[in-house]
C-alpha cells in the first residue's frame, strides 16, 4: 500500500480519510469510532483492536446505566457537574447526563483518591519611572490560581477523571470567587468520599501544585491559638488571605 492510500478501520470496517486515522497498537481506528470511547481514556495508542472492541461494548452497555441513573445529589462547577446516585452508589462527571454524551457511570467504591490541586502563578507588580519599567523594593507580587479536581479511580478503562474547577485563572484579589471555587472543591470531595470532613484514608484535601514552590501546600501554614496564622512568606495574618502575598489561609 502507498503512503497516502486510505486505510480501513479495524473496528467498523469503513474507509478512513487522510487525516482521520487513530493509530492503535496493532491496527487502525476511525475518528467516528474514536468518539465513542470514554472521554477519560488516554491509552488508545497502546491499545489493541481487541481492547477497543471490548471498550466499545462496555460503552454501549453504559448507555443503560445512564438511563437508569437516578440523581440524588449534584454539584455543579464552571465546566462539569458531578452527579451522584445514592441508591445504586454510583457517580459520574459530565456536562449533561444523557445517552448522547454517555458519561461513564462509575461506582463510588472505585474511587481511590480525590483531591483538589491548586496551581499558583506569581506575577511581579511593576511601575513606570522615566519611561522605564521598575520593580518595587521589596518586590510586590500578584497571584493567580487555577483549581483542578483530580479523581483517581480503579476501572478497567481509565484511572483518572481530572477536570478544571475554574474556566479562567482567578486573581488573588477576587477573594469571593476563590472561596466559591474552594468550597465547591471541598463539597465534591466530601460527597464522593462519603465523609463530612472530605477525607478518608488515602484521600487528600486541597494541595498546592508542588511544582510551583517545593514543599508548599494549602495545609502548610501555621496557626496560632489567637486565630491568626503565619503564611509561608513570613507574614502574620488574621484574615482569609495573606495581606502581603495574597495566598489563601490554609484549611
Amino acid at each position: 500500500m502507498g503512503l497516502f492510500d486510505k486505510k480501513i478501520c479495524d473496528i467498523c470496517g469503513e474507509k478512513i480519510g487522510l487525516l482521520g486515522n487513530r493509530k492503535l497498537d496493532d491496527g487502525n481506528l476511525c475518528k467516528n469510532c474514536a468518539k465513542k470511547l470514554s472521554p477519560w481514556f488516554e491509552e488508545r495508542r497502546h491499545s489493541t483492536v481487541e481492547d477497543i472492541k471490548r471498550q466499545l461494548e462496555y460503552r454501549e452497555n453504559n448507555k443503560k446505566a445512564v438511563m437508569d441513573f437516578y440523581i440524588t445529589r449534584q454539584i455543579s462547577t464552571r465546566n462539569y457537574t458531578v452527579f451522584i446516585d445514592d441508591h445504586k452508589k454510583n457517580f459520574t462527571v459530565a456536562r449533561k447526563l444523557d445517552v448522547n454524551e454517555n458519561p461513564d457511570i462509575v461506582p463510588l467504591s472505585a474511587i481511590v483518591q480525590c483531591r483538589v490541586e491548586v496551581d499558583r502563578q506569581q506575577i511581579e507588580k511593576t511601575y513606570t519611572k522615566d519611561g522605564k519599567t521598575v520593580s518595587y523594593q521589596p518586590p510586590i507580587y500578584d497571584y493567580e490560581f487555577d483549581y483542578t479536581m483530580r479523581i483517581k479511580v480503579n476501572t478497567p478503562w481509565f484511572d483518572d477523571m481530572d477536570f478544571r474547577l475554574n474556566t479562567f485563572s482567578i486573581s488573588s484579589e477576587k477573594r469571593g470567587e476563590l472561596m466559591e471555587v474552594e468550597q465547591t472543591g471541598h463539597q465534591i470531595i466530601a460527597a464522593l468520599t462519603q465523609n463530612d470532613a472530605g477525607m478518608q484514608n488515602g484521600m487528600s484535601g486541597m494541595n498546592m501544585n508542588p511544582g510551583m514552590q517545593p514543599g508548599m501546600n494549602m495545609n502548610a501554614g501555621m496557626r496560632s491559638d489567637s486565630g491568626s496564622w503565619r503564611c509561608q512568606c513570613g507574614a502574620e495574618n488574621v484574615g482569609r488571605f495573606c495581606e502581603y502575598c495574597g495566598q489563601p489561609r490554609p484549611f
